[in-house]
This record gives structure tokens, C-alpha cells and sequence, in this order.
């Protein structure tokens, strides 16, 4: 029996949602969102819909690991096995983290007592190599215990989950487009997590009564003929996919000015904004943006919009202060122009001979250090 999801192309009114969801998808590298609000806004409706606009992955046929072919060097033991793959194409699945999941299922299990025992190596994987190039959904993520939820974010921010038991480690991919979602009312976050979510949406219950009609009407369609309904969203889905891509193919070529740039580091300055974190997501979220509308630089209205996403629920000066508000981001760009010929896009090549602590006076190496010993 098909199981129909409410299409995401057909949610009314919760246009920032859709935007930090959709743009993620053309960078899954920004990290993940976190959705807060009151029930009933369409939290989980818009997750589960997500895949319907999502590209569809290439894998090798009974992976669990869900492999990339195109990337050999991070096979898993499974497919560096086989001397032939059958590759297929399939749908993004939503990968649901029950509440009372263990640290085991989580992250995949070793029996130590068969290699105590025998020194077989046995590893089962966990939820964690199931939602490799997925989606991985918190419902309720406020609930869930905080030791899972600090395991969970390590895993995401590196893309690699390790498992070590009695001397023996196993390591796997483990890129997940990390989703959250929350009721305040039934608690809040530690600011310790909330930080590691890259951007954060609140909704809330839409105010305008001629979506509140359509609302009523789009639901009374598709309970009363899930098929239909879903096939009159078909074509706007498969063309926002194709944008999805066509952002994906872009992005590389997308550029940033450095003026941009350098207005988005003084305001986390001036607001005394938490970490380096929120400024490299507000880059990456600006220029997925500007790839999205197929722009080839980035322009104040991305920026504005990433910063957003990005801050609003990031503390301040050590935790002491209170996130911005939306009012301090529009206010810093008041006047700022997008120059249609902007200047110098912002370089992303490193300056390798920047070595701040040599330059502070902390560390004086001797010159005979320089060489290595070959032993």
C-alpha cells in the first residue's frame, strides 16, 4: 500500500521554512535547520514532504551504507568487497530518531564478547549509517536525552561517526541533512545545542485569512483523494528539483563580495556573536541563495536572509546576552545598495604561512627544528 505525504510544494504561508529546507538541499554541507513552534504550523508536514523536491541519490544496490559510486576512496568494507556494483537511483528517504533511541542503535554496535572471545570482528551499524545521505528528523528534539543529542551533533559536524570497544574502532560516513523540530512550550534547548543547529526557523500560526481557507481546502483535498492531490503538485515539484540542481551546479562558480563579507564578521563583532560558527554558515547560506536564483555573486538581500536564519538563535557575549532580532540585521544594511559590478569577491584561498602563534611571541622554534629526524 503507497503512503502518500502532503507535498512540501503545497504548504501555504510558511515561506521561510521552505526556503532554509530548500536550501539546504542545494548545499547539504550548511549542516541542518531547526524548526520551532507551536503545534499544528506544519513541522513535520513540511520534513516529510522534503524528499518529494529532493534530487535523487546514486547508490550501490544493497548498501547499507548508502555509498556514493562516485566516491571509491569512502566505500564502505561492503562495497570495497565486491568486484562489481550494480548502481541505482532512489528517493531521499526521512530517517525518523525515536525518542528513547539507545547510544548502541544510535551509532552501531561491536560484540566485544565475540571478539573477546574470538577476535572476530563483528560490527552491526547503527541509525547513523542508515541516515548517510538522508535526511535525519528529531521530532521533538528538546525531549530527546541530552547524551544522545551531543552525540548525535558531533557525528553531524564531522560527517563521520566512530564506534571504539576494547581496543578495536570502526569508522563510517555519516552525512545527514540534520532536522529538528520543537514546541517551546514543552521546554527549551541548552544554548550548547541550539549553537550547533546551523540555521533555526520559528513559525508560527498564519494570521492571514485567505490562507487559512486554502489551508482548510488543500486539506480536505488530500484526505479526500491523497492520489490526485499529490499528482496536481507533481510538475511545480520536479521543476523545483531541477532549480535544486542547476543551484547545485552552479555553486561552485558563486561568489561573495569581500565587502559582504566584511559587514557580515563586524556585525557578529559589534553584537559580540558566540563562536566563528554563525559566520561561516551565514557565507555558505548566502551563496547557496544567490546560486538558487542563478545569480553569479551574492547580493545584500542573500546576505540579509542568511544572517536571519543563522543568528537569531545564537547567544551572545558568553551566553550573557540574548540572540539579535531581525529589527538589528535590517538595521545594519539600512542604505547598503547591491553594486551591480561589486568589487573584489571575497578569496577563498588560505594564507598557509599564517601562523598566529609564531607572531605572538608564545612559541620561538629553534632553527635546527626545522628538519625532521628520519627516525
Amino acid at each position: 500500500m503507497i503512503k502518500y505525504r502532503f507535498p512540501f510544494m503545497a504548504i501555504i504561508g510558511q515561506d521561510e521554512l521552505s526556503l532554509a529546507l530548500i536550501l539546504n538541499l542545494v548545499n547539504p554541507r550548511i549542516g541542518g535547520v531547526l524548526i520551532r513552534g507551536t503545534k499544528g504550523t506544519g513541522k513535520s508536514t513540511a520534513v516529510y514532504g522534503l524528499p518529494q523536491i529532493a534530487p535523487l541519490i546514486k547508490v550501490h544496490e544493497s548498501c547499507g551504507y548508502n555509498c556514493s559510486p562516485e566516491d571509491p576512496g569512502r566505500w564502505c568494507p561492503f562495497c570495497k568487497s565486491r568486484q562489481t556494483h550494480t548502481i541505482i537511483e532512489k528517493e531521499v528517504e526521512v530517517v525518523n530518531l525515536p525518542m528513547n533511541i539507545s547510544e548502541e542503535n544510535l551509532s552501531g554496535r561491536i560484540d566485544v564478547e565475540r571478539l573477546l572471545k574470538t577476535g572476530d570482528k563483528i560490527f552491526t551499524p547503527g541509525l547513523l549509517a542508515k541516515a548517510h545521505r538522508q535526511i535525519l528528523y528529531i521530532d521533538e528534539v528538546n525531549l530527546i536525552p541530552d547524551h544522545i543529542t551531543d552525540s548525535l551533533l558531533d557525528v553531524v559536524a564531522l560527517g563521520v561517526n566512530t564506534v571504539e570497544r576494547e581496543g578495536f574502532a570502526v569508522q563510517h560516513d555519516a552525512r545527514s541533512l540534520l532536522i529538528g523540530t520543537m514546541n517551546s512550550e514543552e521546554g527549551e534547548l541548552r544554548p550548547q545545542i541550539l549553537d550547533r543547529f546551523p540555521l533555526s526557523v520559528t513559525i508560527s500560526t498564519i494570521r492571514d485569512v485567505d490562507d487559512r481557507q486554502e489551508i482548510i481546502r488543500r486539506n480536505f483535498a488530500f484526505e479526500n483523494d491523497p492520489a490526485q492531490f499529490v499528482e496536481s503538485f507533481r510538475d511545480v515539484s520536479v521543476m523545483m528539483k531541477q532549480s535544486i540542481l542547476t543551484a547545485r551546479e552552479k555553486l561552485p562558480e558563486t561568489t561573495i563580495p569581500e565587502s559582504l563579507v566584511k559587514k557580515v564578521v563586524d556585525f557578529c563583532v559589534h553584537y559580540m556573536v558566540d563562536g566563528h560558527r554563525p559566520e561561516i554558515v551565514i557565507v555558505k547560506t548566502a551563496l547557496a541563495y544567490a546560486a538558487l536564483e542563478l545569480e553569479p555573486f551574492v547580493e545584500v538581500k542573500h546576505v540579509k536572509i542568511a544572517m536571519k536564519l543563522a543568528l537569531l538563535h545564537r547567544t551572545r557575549d558568553g551566553g550573557l546576552k540574548k540572540a539579535v532580532n531581525a529589527s538589528d540585521i535590517d538595521s545594519w544594511f539600512e542604505g547598503v545598495k547591491t553594486d551591480p559590478e561589486p568589487d573584489q569577491a571575497f578569496s577563498m584561498e588560505y594564507d598557509s604561512q599564517n601562523l598566529s602563534i609564531l607572531k605572538g611571541g608564545y612559541l620561538t622554534p629553534s632553527k635546527k627544528s626545522v628538519k625532521a629526524s628520519p627516525n
